[in-house]
């Protein structure tokens, strides 16, 4: 990709395509009656990278792509090999910080300063729509369609003045995503929050399964400013042309079908997006140093017997729990990568060192306190289990991988994750911990101890005949997701589809 261009910029940056065909890897090719697709991710590195992905799919079948970012947003995007083959180019819009009441610099949620600045950057967010709407208007070649973050519900308005379609492309699961929609749809937490009861039980009516969650567990534990945002967003999607999302149909026909009878609008399964066009992890000589660490540290272990940690880019971990943890992997006598996201960074290397952890595991532990490369360390063939946050990005990358979890979910829609993995797909073993965590504020005391961690790993890592039966199932789980992007597969065929769907349905902007 290229630099980005000066602050308050408009210009965008353009790949031309390279003319080859759809379906081998490349580019078809594009020319100025092609359709044209608007993509808007929200900024934030979980939203950005599907989103991404979206767009090397389309540019692939000869869809001309825009990209909307920021400038400080522009360089982060992580680039694979062939991206500069693909017709994509990138909208970097000066983003609206001091008129939202933000820091200069506040691009992303994980650079606010704290929790209590998350409802002035959507605000930010939305300002972006008027600009936007001035540049499409006087775009060449003339936009067909807009495909947004279900969580930038401000496009819905701007693609109907602009009168093109808007998909929404949703990053959860059809799960959890159909289970947040029935608990505001039916207000389930009324009187929990009446009688300041977070954490008793609910059941969500109309799902599919008997399923019961609490208050504390829900995602209004990460929102911020609460139900008046999630139920915009879920507004947005009902009156979008269609939504968009990054999971397979194999994987959870069930959901999928009745969020589809719930919503009465199609939806487009179409992951996981990135394995349509990394379907390998590679790391090259321009990576980062401490990826290369990771794999030269992982090609010098047996098969399958490596367990993953990492918590996803958000979460941060305060010290007592982070000691809890080693203590834990320490106990399990499993060889294991941990990447570390502490609170506070040197308190954490200081404790390391008293401690004396890092030489007591030096043979069979790696700690990684920087960026470590998730999808190379979960395919590749030393890795055999994941502790993780459950985030859906992390859970489908392990799935593609076809191995099996431990369960630690943080906030968001998590828990609600953690079910689909644990009860409904059968692939995890929960750590147990039974309350949210607050993004944006520290916890003092821990949620999970360290025996609680060594149970969890033995069990994914050991396990007897029930842990041999989860891989089996993480396994086909694995072999189904490969299958579904293949050619011909049901997500390759959701993605013609729905640019067949664009390009009949409506007409381009002139």
């Amino acid at each position: 990709m290229s630099s980005a261009p000066g602050q308050g910029s408009v210009e965008p940056l353009v790949v031309s395509g390279s003319g080859m065909s759809p379906g081998d890897g490349a580019a078809a090719t594009v020319t100025n009656s092609s359709p044209h697709f608007v993509l808007v991710p929200m900024m934030t590195a979980g939203h950005t990278g599907p989103m991404l992905d979206m767009a090397r799919v389309l540019a692939r079948r000869g869809v001309l792509v825009t990209f909307v970012t920021t400038p400080l947003n522009l360089p982060r995007l992580g680039r694979v090999p062939g991206d500069d083959e693909l017709p994509i180019r990138f909208l970097p819009l000066r983003f609206p910080c001091a008129e939202a009441g933000l820091p200069n610099g506040c691009e992303t949620p994980d650079a606010l300063p704290s929790f209590d600045y998350l409802e002035n950057f959507h605000n930010a967010c939305a300002m972006l729509a008027a600009p936007l709407a001035a540049h499409l208007r006087e775009s060449d070649p003339p936009t067909w369609c807009v495909v947004s973050d279900a969580a930038q519900p401000w496009t819905g308005a701007m693609a109907r003045e602009l009168g093109v379609p808007r998909l929404a492309l949703d990053t959860f699961c059809a799960f959890s995503s159909f289970c947040m929609r029935l608990m505001s749809v039916h207000s389930i937490f009324d009187e929990a929050v009446k009688h300041g009861d977070e954490e008793r039980p609910v059941r969500v009516p109309g799902f599919p399964i008997d399923i019961e969650m609490s208050l504390s567990t829900s995602p209004a534990n990460f929102s911020g400013f609460g139900k008046v945002f999630a139920d915009e967003i879920m507004a947005e999607n009902a009156r979008a042309d269609g939504l968009v999302m990054n999971t397979f149909t194999e994987l959870e026909p069930l959901f999928v079908d009745a969020y589809v009878a719930a919503l009465g609008t199609k939806i487009w399964t179409v992951g996981p997006l990135f394995l349509h066009t990394m379907p390998s992890p590679v790391i090259t000589g321009t990576d980062d140093a401490t990826a290369f660490r990771c794999v030269r540290w992982l090609d010098s272990k047996k098969p399958q017997s490596v367990v993953f940690v990492s918590f996803g880019s958000l979460a941060r971990t305060s010290l007592p729990q982070l000691i809890e943890i080693a203590h834990g992997l320490e106990a399990s006598d499993r060889p294991f990568i941990w990447a570390a996201k502490p609170v506070n960074l040197a308190e954490f290397e200081q404790w390391l060192s008293d401690d004396g952890f890092d030489t007591r595991v030096k043979e069979r532990g790696l700690v990684v306190t920087s960026w470590a490369p998730q999808k190379a360390i979960l395919s590749h063939p030393a890795t055999g289990g994941f502790v993780t946050h459950c985030g859906w990005n992390s859970t489908l990358e392990c799935i593609v991988a076809g191995l099996q979890m431990v369960t630690w979910p943080h906030f968001a829609e998590q828990f609600m994750n953690e079910k689909l993995v644990v009860d409904v797909l059968r692939v995890g073993v929960p750590v147990g911990v039974k309350a949210a965590a607050k993004w944006g504020v520290e916890a003092e005391a821990m949620t999970v101890t360290r025996e609680d961690v060594a149970r969890a790993v033995a069990a994914v890592m050991d396990g007897g005949e029930e842990g041999a039966a989860r891989r089996a199932r993480a396994e086909t789980l694995g072999k189904k997701a490969r299958e579904a992007v293949a050619r011909g597969g049901s997500s390759d065929q959701n993605v013609a589809g729905l640019v067949e769907h664009v390009l009949g349905q409506r007409k381009p902007v002139v």
